[in-house]
């Protein structure tokens, strides 16, 4: 596992992605050619389905660029946590303390022997993941992920890959294109150890769960930017899912988009929530905070973990 979460950094290819999502009512694929050249730059271009043709992002290291034609715009993001190395050595810790790797048989995979590896919850004795690692390069050439009840949640799956180090440069050129409107986008500042620090540079005062499913352990804080309202973010991770908490203390209605909430009750609280394929949503408020839970985890999951949070 250790191999296959390194590969990346060492094995340049090109290949086209195919992924499915199942979500409550529909499902929803899509279709990238995928440019990966190492150690950290990469290029998906969108070639299904037709609403997103000719969209591309562009990774350089902890920066990502999206280019979308139509609408002529583009996001620049920015996440040095997505490179941290203290994220990466926690989450392969967390990996072998709460799930079993178990090997099963070499199958092809975009005409490549791969071994498969399914990933056993310890405490649930549940199937979370399924992997299909190239024998020669260790790169994980498909992927499936499950949800608690046993349903396939997502896929991914190469079709064909070649290995190759000669992409030209030009492939990864974030300049953004003439006329096209730059949108901000996250700008995540880097994942701290330090929970303290992070505290107190909030400007208020934040509060941690005082409970967590089995497995989960908070992997650090940061402060972000969204939609211009400063929070503070705690990550948690039990090595394959991960839990975010948002929290603010600014007295402004949740931004959905366009995906209308559903209402729950718990502890006393109002709280609003909204589904997409295996990641739920969970926002409310209790005093003068505003506190949002995104995560793999089921609703009632959710409001247990809710529930324990206490300014």
């Amino acid at each position: 596992m250790r191999a296959a979460i390194d590969a990346p950094r060492h094995v340049s290819y090109v290949g086209q992605l195919q992924t499915i999502r199942w979500g409550t009512a529909v499902a929803s694929a899509t279709i990238q050619r995928v440019e990966h050249l190492a150690p950290a730059s990469t290029r998906r271009t969108f070639l299904a389905p037709e609403s997103l043709y000719g969209e591309y992002a562009i990774t350089l290291g902890t920066t990502t660029t999206k280019i979308d034609p139509k609408e002529r715009r583009a996001m620049v993001t920015e996440n040095p946590s997505s490179d941290n190395p203290t994220t990466l050595n926690s989450n392969i810790a967390l990996l072998a303390a709460n799930y079993r790797a178990i090997v099963g048989p070499v199958e092809i995979v975009a005409a490549r022997p791969s071994t498969t590896v399914s990933l056993v919850n310890r405490y649930t004795g549940e199937l979370a993941m399924r992997l299909w690692v190239d024998n020669a390069t260790k790169i994980v050439l498909a992927k499936e992920a499950y949800r608690p009840d046993g349903s396939l949640a997502w896929r991914s799956r190469f079709d064909d890959i070649r290995f190759t180090n000669q992409i030209p440069n030009d492939d990864f050129s974030v300049a953004i294109p003439p006329g096209f409107q730059e949108i901000e986008g996250r700008r995540f500042a880097d994942l701290s150890e330090d929970l303290q620090r992070t505290f107190d540079a909030a400007g208020f005062k934040p509060a941690n769960p005082q409970y967590l499913p089995d497995g989960f352990h908070v992997i650090g804080a940061e402060s972000s930017t969204i939609d211009g309202v400063h929070n503070i973010h705690l990550l948690y991770s039990d090595g394959i899912r991960t839990l975010s908490l948002f929290e603010n203390d600014v007295d402004s209605a949740p931004n959905f988009g366009g995906v209308k909430p559903s209402v729950t009750r718990f502890a006393g609280h109002d709280a609003q929530y909204i589904k997409d394929g295996p990641t739920m949503l969970l926002t409310w408020r209790e005093g003068n905070l505003a506190f949002t839970l995104i995560g793999d985890l089921d609703l009632r999951a959710l409001t247990d973990i809710a529930t324990s949070v206490v300014p």
